[in-house]
């Protein structure tokens, strides 16, 4: 599988994403393994082809699979298991996401109804059982060089760091914020580049060294998402914002302003929107005064310092359109929030 082959129709449901100018050295890879998962996901359920075709056919950057596969590229070799290990990431997320709607009884997902408010509960949550089953299914025909071990490793920190969710409070700082991020969002970042640099038979530093440029990647896109559910807009978002506030979880913009308002107004809003009294208004309020504090400056450098971090780990690839494209995500992340 290389690049040589003749041009590939672009089946990925966000081909016409911003990112897209970043996957094409690995354009006609990632339409492969948009084949595999759907070959992954087929279910003799009417209820959970439903379910899995609202979720996997709904979009979304597909921004893991193609780190798999940059990272594979980049490193000399995108071949066959790359594209299957590419599937699996994109799977294993997509599973998770369905579990997170049900967390945060989010009513949208990807711009569309969350399938826990159009199925229900039961489904939402069986969906995603079945999808990480079928993650682990597929990596026993087609995975080696301990690419199960690296999931299943990233699966256990995923769920370790959701649990510490319902412990947040005011009392959080930001130690304990970052370390939760690392578990839910950075973990698989990183799983995606190690996978990638495993497939292409990589020596143990540059495995080590994407391995380290994932993990300040997926540090720098969640710092950035948690920006946005403040400040974003859920039209362009695809899904809706203020849904950390409205479970009293407090990212890093706020624990930040928590930190330096000496008048207390945060403190009162967060309290509010956590036991319910708060609205729409208090939850608008509360961004502009994390503003005025300095909080959401404070986590937008945050998120450029691990940005920078991660582009230090490519210094020892080999120049590609690949490399160019690992070199070129970190602005794009941060250009969410610009």
């Amino acid at each position: 599988m290389t690049n040589q082959s003749a041009p590939t129709e672009r089946v990925c449901p966000a081909a016409e994403s911003p990112w897209q100018e970043l996957f094409v050295p690995v354009e006609q890879q990632l339409a492969q393994a948009e084949r595999v998962l759907a070959e992954m996901v087929e279910s003799r359920s009417p209820a959970a082809r439903d379910v899995i075709n609202s979720t996997i056919g709904s979009g979304g950057k597909r921004l893991r699979p193609a780190l798999v596969l940059l990272c594979a590229d980049a490193c000399g070799e995108c071949a066959e298991q790359a594209v299957h290990l590419a599937a699996t990431v994109e799977l294993l997320h997509s599973g998770s996401l369905l579990h997170d709607d049900v967390f945060d009884s989010s009513p949208t997902q990807r711009g569309n109804e969350s399938a826990g408010r159009r199925w229900g509960t039961p489904a939402a949550v069986l969906v995603g059982d079945f999808m990480a089953a079928a993650v682990y299914q597929h990596l026993s025909v087609h995975g080696d060089n301990g690419a199960m071990g690296i999931l299943a490793e990233t699966v256990i920190e995923m769920c370790q760091a959701e649990l510490l969710n319902p412990e947040w409070g005011s009392e959080i700082d930001e130690a304990t914020y970052l370390e939760t991020i690392s578990g839910k969002t950075a973990a698989l970042f990183s799983a995606s580049c190690r996978l990638g640099a495993v497939a292409a038979g990589a020596s143990a530093d540059v495995q080590s060294a994407l391995t380290a440029y994932g993990q300040n990647l997926g540090m720098a896109f969640q710092i950035t998402d948690d920006l946005l559910d403040l400040y974003g807009d859920p039209e362009k978002l695809g899904k809706s914002v203020g849904q950390d506030q409205a479970r009293g979880l407090l990212t890093l913009a706020v624990i930040r302003g928590l930190e330096v308002d000496d008048s207390g107004e945060i403190a009162g809003m967060t309290a509010s929107l956590a036991d319910g009294t708060g609205d729409g208004r208090v939850a608008a309020r509360l961004a502009e005064r994390v503003a005025e504090v300095g909080g959401r400056r404070y986590a937008a450098d945050r998120a450029r310092a691990f940005a920078a971090a991660a582009t230090q780990y490519l210094e020892s690839l080999a120049a590609s359109p690949s490399k160019d494209s690992l070199l070129a995500m970190p602005e794009q992340i941060l250009g969410r929030i610009m």
